[in-house]
């Protein structure tokens, strides 16, 4: 699941390309998602294999989110005869840019940011060390990594990478689609999952790979197959999944699943019949609906109408298309009606 996410859904490769390039580009950023990245462990090992196998120059350190950035450089990246060197008369941003003897510039440094205000104290650390090293130099490379929400401040020399703004309800479809095609189920099936999994699942990216992975209990009851995974499953980083939807929120995003995937099978449903019974649907118009709508063609004929005409002699079924043509009528008016269907009444569409 983590290679089609990150390896084939266009968005999130395009996402996992554009830091490469960056770094490798020597351009310093904030790696940003507002709820923690799906898989994070292996779009850190793609970055950092990526950026290797292009520029094996510079080495990747993870270091700490220390409050005063300045100080922990100078104490764990330079010599102590380097250390002694420092004084407080100029900031250590302008102290590390003004100096070459120095291994801080042959380093991508990854910092995993814990508040927003060591974020501010780290952007305009690497600001200023950035705009005093210049170009043509040398120069550390930057990735702070920030999991907290809202507009991020800006700073020269700094870009912001933000998983928020690449990722939509696109690429969630395209992961679901994609996953869902080792499902052993046909098609019509297949594409309903991937609505209803998209629908009910939403951002957490690796939730959604677990009901697919999951997906008869998931087909049957999503609401109590994700209380399932939540409480039995953790995530690849070994945190906890949340579900915060009740029971009503997850009928109506499964309504609303159907109504995208169901309703059009109905009216494909609805136009085959009536181009296959036309001449004789033909004979017996004009004729009311029992919500007073007149229908004078036989492709305006609704299916509440058609079975009508079935109930009455007018239309010549056997028990089978009749058994057809009131499944499809009821689907419909339940669905209507703002009332989800039986995974049974779903898969019964199908004969």
């Amino acid at each position: 699941m983590k290679q089609i996410w990150w390896e084939r859904v266009p968005n999130a490769l395009a996402f996992a390309s554009d830091i490469v390039d960056n770094l490798l580009n020597e351009k310093s950023i904030i790696l940003n998602c507002s709820k923690g990245f799906p898989w994070y462990s292996h779009l850190a090992m793609n970055i950092k294999e990526s950026v290797k196998r292009q520029n094996s120059s510079k080495r990747f350190e993870h270091v700490s989110d220390e409050s005063d950035p300045g100080a922990y450089l100078l104490r764990e990246f330079c010599k102590p005869g380097k250390r002694a060197d420092y004084r407080p008369t100029k900031s250590y941003a302008q102290f590390f840019a003004e100096s070459d003897d120095i291994v801080l510039h042959e380093r991508y440094m990854w910092v995993k940011i814990g508040s927003k205000e060591q974020l501010d104290s780290w952007t305009g650390f690497v600001s200023e060390y950035v705009k005093k090293r210049g170009r043509n130099r040398d120069i550390a490379v930057f990735i702070l990594e920030w999991a907290g929400e809202g507009n991020i401040q800006t700073k020269k020399g700094i870009k912001v990478c933000s998983f928020d703004e690449y990722v939509s309800e696109y690429d969630r479809i395209v992961f679901c689609t994609l996953a869902a095609s080792a499902v052993r189920e046909r098609p019509f099936i297949k594409n309903y999952l991937t609505e209803l999994t998209a629908n009910v699942a939403g951002n957490d990216i690796e939730l959604c790979a677990l009901c697919l992975e999951n997906y008869s209990e998931f087909l049957a009851d999503p609401y109590m197959a994700i209380d399932k995974i939540i409480v039995s499953k953790v995530r690849s980083d070994g945190g906890e999944f949340h579900f915060e939807k009740s029971q009503a929120e997850v009928d109506r995003l499964i309504w609303l699943a159907q109504i995208r995937t169901v309703y059009p099978a109905l009216e494909e449903y609805r136009e085959g019949f009536v181009h296959h019974y036309a001449s004789v649907i033909a004979k017996q118009l004009p004729i009311t609906s029992s919500c007073g709508e007149v229908y004078r063609n036989p492709e305006e004929v609704e299916l509440g109408t058609l079975k009508y005409m079935a109930d009455n002699g007018w239309l010549n079924l056997n028990q089978k298309e009749y058994d057809r043509l009131k499944l499809n009528k009821n689907v419909r008016n339940k669905l209507s009606h703002l009332t989800p269907l039986m995974l049974d009444e779903v898969k019964q569409l199908e004969l």
